[in-house]
Formats: structure tokens, C-alpha cells, sequence
């Protein structure tokens, strides 16, 4: 019978408490954007696809998050939810590293992803709030997303190769909250982006239902994450699952 220390007890509650605090928020994120999608391209729905309106919406849509470019053409509420989608899963990632008993180094390394999912989400609240100052910078936005992508694989890469290395579950883990953490990145983007647009090859201007691959990233990765780590409860850990931690 193995006792455990009230030290020990403390980082497993705290480690438990990281992932499914992170999961809840990508969950929500999730939601939200998917509201945002689903409001955004009902006006397709009303006018029809062929409409005017609609076509000029496949031409103005933003990927970082989906928002229409013109004032007149976003559906009320759309955009703000979309910004608060971007600013829940940056959240997921920022309240993840506070209780998170990962070693010092670790942390410092996730503030440094944190960087660029909080620059991106200020720019979505300021896409919110200034048009055009938000296309004007449009190009800017998709740089940081892209570094957003790359400095959470070298994030990966860093806590697995460090002295403190994180185990095998854990890092399961981390692989999957950062894909959902960064879904807005524009590798993410691209992939949704050729994906959706396959079945309408001919079309132009951004795919039908783009953004909701966005929102159904989110929150599968959410699930994943409180599923994985209510799992972890349940099975005995391993030799080579040791880790250092704290």
C-alpha cells in the first residue's frame, strides 16, 4: 500500500484541477464560436447562397476569427462571440500554466506561447471594435498565428527533451490541449480552409461553413482533455511514467 505525502496529494489535485479548468474553458470557447459561425452565415440563409449579400460575405470573411471585413455585413453579436471564442481558449492555455504543477522552465516556456494567443486575441476585440483597423493589420494577424503555431510545437518539443521532462500521459495531454489552444492559428485555418472547400471547388471566395471546423476543434479537444484526465484516475502509474514535476 503506497501512502502518499500531503505534498504529492496537493500537485495531484492541482494538476487535475489545470486540465479540467483548461478543458472547460475550450469547451466554452467551443460554444462560442460556434454560435458566432452559426449567426455570421445565416445570412446566407435568409438571402440564399446565390444572393448578393452572401457572395459578397464569402468575399470579406476574416479567418482570424471569422468575422465579416464590412460593418454592414456582420450578423449582430457575431463577431464579439467570435473574439470571446479566441480569448477563452488563450484562457484555457494561461489557466492551465497557473495550477499546473509543471517545473519552473516549463512555465516559462508556456508564458512564451502565451505571447502571441494574447496579442491575437486583443486584435480580435480590436476587430470588434475598429473595422478597419483590424483589416488594415490583417496580414500582421496571420504572422502571429502562424508563431502562435510554431512556438507551441517547439513548446512540445522543449518539455519532453528538458532536464524536467514531462511523462508520457502528460505529454499526451499537452498535445491535445494545444491543438485545441491554438485553433485559430493559421496552419489550422488553412487545413479548414481546403477542407471545406473541396466539395465546392468552383466557388469563390472563403468555403460555406467555414469556422465551424474552428469551433468543433475547440471543443472535441476540451472533451479529450477532461476525458483523458479523468481516465488518468483510473489506471495505476506506470515505471516510465515518472516525471518531474513542481
Amino acid at each position: 500500500m503506497t501512502i502518499e505525502s500531503a505534498r504529492d496529494v496537493r500537485q495531484t489535485r492541482s494538476d487535475e484541477a489545470a486540465w479540467l479548468s483548461a478543458g472547460a474553458l475550450l469547451i466554452a470557447a467551443g460554444l462560442a464560436t460556434n454560435i458566432s459561425v452559426s449567426r455570421q452565415w445565416s445570412l446566407c440563409s435568409i438571402g440564399g447562397w446565390s444572393s448578393q449579400t452572401c457572395l459578397t460575405l464569402k468575399q470579406t470573411m476574416n479567418m482570424l476569427p471569422i468575422q465579416a471585413d464590412t460593418l454592414a455585413l456582420r450578423a449582430p453579436g457575431a463577431a464579439g462571440l467570435a473574439a470571446l471564442g479566441l480569448t477563452l481558449a488563450t484562457l484555457a492555455w494561461i489557466v492551465f500554466l497557473i495550477l499546473s504543477p509543471l517545473s519552473r522552465g516549463i512555465k516559462i516556456f508556456g508564458a512564451v506561447v502565451a505571447v502571441p494567443l494574447v496579442i491575437m486575441s486583443i486584435g480580435a476585440w480590436l476587430g470588434v471594435w475598429s473595422v478597419e483597423s483590424w483589416v488594415a493589420h490583417g496580414g500582421t494577424w496571420i504572422i502571429i498565428a502562424l508563431i502562435a503555431e510554431f512556438v507551441a510545437i517547439g513548446f512540445l518539443v522543449y518539455a519532453t527533451m528538458s532536464r524536467q521532462p514531462v511523462n508520457r500521459v502528460t505529454t499526451q495531454r499537452l498535445i491535445v490541449l494545444l491543438f485545441g489552444v491554438t485553433a485559430f492559428g493559421t496552419m489550422h485555418q488553412s487545413a479548414e480552409f481546403i477542407l471545406f472547400g473541396l466539395p465546392h471547388q468552383s466557388a469563390t471566395g472563403v468555403p460555406r461553413y467555414l469556422g465551424f471546423g474552428t469551433g468543433l476543434t475547440l471543443f472535441l479537444t476540451g472533451v479529450a482533455v477532461i476525458w483523458m484526465t479523468l481516465w488518468a484516475r483510473k489506471k495505476p502509474p506506470h515505471a516510465h511514467d515518472a516525471s518531474i514535476l513542481g
